[in-house]
């Protein structure tokens, strides 16, 4: 159960920084997307980045809440005094802040 809360923590962690960096840079218009495609299969890249951006709408706050519920869960049921906070308050901290910025921000418009 640790293990699994582990690994669901730091998926969580990691999909919101890639989904907050990307979003930043839909939301400032930097030209990254028009410089991935002058690379070697950039209108691929270019593709799997938007379609992460629109997978991310839903998948980060599903893997939110299962994170949190693992996170209570093992803390309640074994016990686990020695959680890594570094990993813990980041993880818990870094998907309210990139909800708060796509909500204030009107994700829907930007995105189309």
């Amino acid at each position: 159960m640790i293990k699994l809360k582990n690994i669901f923590m730091y998926i969580t962690l990691i999909w919101s920084a890639v989904m907050l960096a990307l979003y930043l840079i839909v939301l400032f218009e930097i030209p990254l997307f028009m410089l991935i495609g002058y690379l070697p299969l950039g209108e691929e890249i270019g593709q799997f980045l938007s379609s992460l951006l629109f997978l991310g709408i839903w998948a980060v706050p599903a893997l939110y809440i299962l994170t949190l519920t693992f996170m209570i869960v093992a803390r309640v049921k074994f016990k686990e005094k020695n959680q890594n906070k570094r990993i813990a308050v980041p993880t818990v901290i870094l998907p309210l802040v990139l909800a708060a910025v796509m909500l204030l921000t009107n994700f829907n418009e930007i995105l189309s």
